[in-house]
């Protein structure tokens, strides 16, 4: 699915040649298996007859050599963005994916208990050098350098690897160096790889919160991008013929992201806009969609769980976990539309657990329909045990490839507290892409809602599904006191970094991000919303 007014949202790019057409032969999954390996191996080994191209040394940037060393003064991002930031014209660009500079990282995050990262490279050049920047505010900068390698040996990695059953395409590669993230500020970061003047490979990473706590929680939907992955020829979505008939009914953290817009339009300027509030601002936590999969009970305690505008691929573990949190307390924001909609579930890899990925999307395919019913992976609304997402989000996936116009319809709303706005005020531009709604009864058989859940922007759109839609904007009581708030529009953060969007239109979406995050820390909230 792709986003609004033009932005390549969720863009599923290829790795390696793509195939027009599905060749002819005995068997589809035979077919499909080898076209996949071929990708696979395009994506990951050079032709034996390939020279190996003359390394050319990216440049130092402007600064000292960087020496991260551990503090015992308590992590504050407002002290983080207080320090000088670093220029995007600073920054290797160009971002790619290709079998000259690629790699991934060993574990889902830097946490507490392993702040060293293992990284695993391939590339065609002979060295590499690497530099983190954290993303966050710096004075409108938006970034940081933090930490930058000396000159790193790399090599041709073995060729990728199909299961043919599943499709899953992995890459068996051996660790190329080892970072230690110990003493960098928490947070999200590019993690940049370099060789020569015009290659350059960025791998997300988030280095987590060693508790969360008290915390506002930002989380990198990993889950998700890794879904949309197309890396080595096969997403979740499509395979090496380009349809979903040849798709992936698993993918693999052990391969490269062949994309880096899901990260860049629907993590960051979440990240930006929290680390810009003024004031006193939030305690912020950092950590990711896979870590709470596997360990949702890091939610204990937290202030707030934010989800940034594209959550579509829950595990039931991570579902029930948020939904225990917010039984408990703890507030929940979706800043995004279409979250929740994917039942999936991880599977441990050769790396480590968690690391793949698995949705059939059919319950048919999925081998635990008679034993585990309760995990096939069906969207959350259908069977075999339906749980619909908008018991937890409140607006449910509606429309998609949509346009339309964000309308106030609840000037009380906490998240517009000092914006000035009235009933029927309009801001272009943040509402597309794809957006969430609350269904007329009886139009969607099946559909539930949490008591007494209110509307507070009633948005009209068009898009694919719907000539007249309306995306709604939600935001919900839990018997816990907890708010659960749905901006319930794809664009809503990607709008916020877009130029083409009205200036009027992004500095009000960034200001209702802002003030969503603090006045659900600054709880309870319950009290200003009941």
């Amino acid at each position: 699915m792709l986003g609004g007014k033009g932005r390549p949202l969720r863009a599923e790019a290829g790795q390696g040649a793509r195939l027009s057409g599905a060749p002819q032969g005995p068997s589809r999954r035979a077919v499909i298996g080898a076209a996949l390996s071929a990708l696979a191996l395009a994506g990951c080994s050079a032709p034996a007859s390939s020279p190996r191209p003359v390394t050319a040394l990216p440049p130092d940037l402007p600064g000292p050599a960087i020496a991260v060393r551990a503090s015992s003064v308590p992590f504050s991002y407002q002290a983080e963005n207080a320090l000088p930031g670093t220029s995007r014209a600073q920054m290797p660009g160009g971002w790619t994916s290709s079998a000259r500079l690629e790699g991934f990282l060993g574990q889902h995050a830097s946490t507490a208990a392993r702040r060293s990262v293992q990284l695993y490279i391939n590339s065609t050049y002979e060295t590499v050098r690497i530099y983190a920047y954290r993303i966050g505010d710096y004075a409108g900068i938006g970034q940081r350098l933090v930490w930058k390698s000396p000159l790193v040996r790399v090599q041709r990695q073995p060729g990728a690897v199909v299961d043919e059953a599943t499709r899953m395409v992995s890459c068996p590669w051996r660790p190329t160096t080892t970072i230690d993230t110990s003493g960098w500020p928490e947070g999200f970061y590019y993690l940049v790889l370099t060789a020569g003047q015009r290659h350059a490979h960025m791998i997300p990473l988030v280095v987590e919160s060693a508790s969360l706590a008290g915390r506002t929680v930002l989380v990198f939907n990993d889950l998700t991008m890794q879904a949309y992955n197309r890396w080595g020829g096969a997403s979740l979505y499509r395979g090496p013929d380009n349809t979903a008939g040849s798709r992936s009914y698993k993918v693999s953290f052990d391969r490269p992201y062949a994309l880096s817009a899901e990260f860049e339009q629907h993590s960051v300027p979440m990240v930006r806009a929290a680390e810009s509030i003024p004031g006193r601002g939030v305690a912020l936590g950092y950590t990711t969609e896979a870590r709470l999969a596997s360990r949702p009970e890091m939610l204990r305690n937290a202030r707030t769980v934010a989800f940034g505008s594209h959550s579509e691929y829950w595990s039931l573990q991570l579902r029930r976990g948020v939904e225990r949190a917010r039984d408990r307390g703890t507030n929940v924001v979706f800043f995004g539309a279409n979250n929740v909609y994917w039942r999936a579930r991880t599977e441990r890899s050769a790396l480590g657990d968690d690391r793949v990925l698995v949705c059939y999307r059919d319950e048919a395919l999925d081998p635990l329909r008679f034993t585990h019913p309760e995990e096939v992976t069906t969207r959350w609304r259908d069977g075999p045990r339906p749980d619909p997402e908008s018991l937890l989000t409140g607006a449910a996936y509606g429309d998609l490839r949509a346009q339309g116009l964000f309308t106030v319809s609840d000037p009380s709303f906490l998240g517009f507290t000092g914006t000035g706005v009235r009933r029927g005020d309009t801001f272009p531009g943040l509402t597309g892409g794809e957006t969430d709604t609350v269904y007329r009864a009886g139009a969607r058989p099946g559909m539930s809602y949490p008591p007494g859940l209110r509307i507070v922007a009633r948005s009209p759109e068009e898009g694919g599904n719907t000539r007249h839609g309306i995306a709604t904007t939600t935001v919900y009581t839990a018997p816990s006191g907890a708010q659960v708030v749905n901006m319930a529009s794809l664009d809503w953060l990607p709008a916020q970094i877009d130029p083409s969007v009205p200036l009027r239109s992004r500095e009000f979406a960034r200001r209702v991000t802002q003030n969503v995050l603090r006045e659900l820390a600054a709880r309870p909230a319950a009290v200003r919303v009941a």
